[in-house]
């Protein structure tokens, strides 16, 4: 196999969850779907996402009303209400945040992760792929975008335009650095670090949606 990145399947995860918890949710959504339902679910996603407009306008809005924050709480915060705002959902980005922790199968399910995929669940609607790919779609902006953002608040050079100082971080310093494959039936890591949001049918389907936000954020920020 030449490119596991774009050949290989993600590793496998139990089928049989309780709908509504965490493994419910790795088990709908398009990251960690089998090869049969990648496309029906990654399409779920795309649909959510292209209606989303103005997303660094609208990121720099709330974080401009979030000045006085602590900056971690903002780069927390921001990307997570903006996007779920676009979803036509409140501001759940607490929530939101205590399922990402819990998000990777390879990560243990804890008992306030599980009581806010319950909340998220009923703020959503039914137990159905369409809420998996939402939940899901807010969960990968979380801690990925939170991660960019203070990367890149940390490596700022005076003068710096905020799409140059993006543009290199996730050149040297990209926030993801490695995804899990499934290869001869064992999980091999492959290196993200030339490409971050990943490629093939399994590129982050957020990409563009994810640089805006963090571009508002550090207009924001930076200004």
């Amino acid at each position: 196999m030449e490119n596991p990145l774009i050949e290989a399947p993600v590793p496998p995860v139990p089928q049989d969850a309780e709908p509504g918890g965490v493994r419910w949710l790795r088990a709908n959504v398009a990251r960690f779907s089998r090869p049969e339902d990648h496309a029906r679910r990654r399409a779920l996603v795309l649909a959510e996402l292209a209606p989303m407009k103005s997303l660094r306008d609208k990121a720099f809005a709330l974080a401009r009303e979030m000045r006085d924050a602590p900056v971690e709480r903002t780069v927390w915060t921001v990307p997570v209400a903006v996007l779920a705002a676009e979803l036509g959902l409140p501001d759940v980005s607490r929530d939101i945040a205590e399922v990402s922790g819990a998000y990777h199968p390879h990560t243990e399910i804890g008992a306030g992760a599980e009581a806010a995929m319950r909340r998220l669940v009923e703020t959503c609607g039914d137990a159905d792929e369409r809420t998996a790919a939402r939940i899901g779609l807010l969960v990968q902006a979380c801690d990925a975008t939170a991660k960019l953002l203070g990367k890149a608040l940390a490596a700022h050079r005076p003068g710096e335009d905020v799409d140059e100082l993006l543009d290199r971080i996730l050149r040297e310093d990209p926030p993801v650095r490695v995804t899990r494959r499934w290869v001869g039936g064992e999980v091999v890591e492959v290196d993200l670090t030339k490409r971050p949001f990943g490629a093939g049918p399994k590129r982050c389907p957020g990409e563009t949606q994810a640089r805006r936000v963090a571009a508002g954020i550090l207009d924001a920020l930076l200004c």
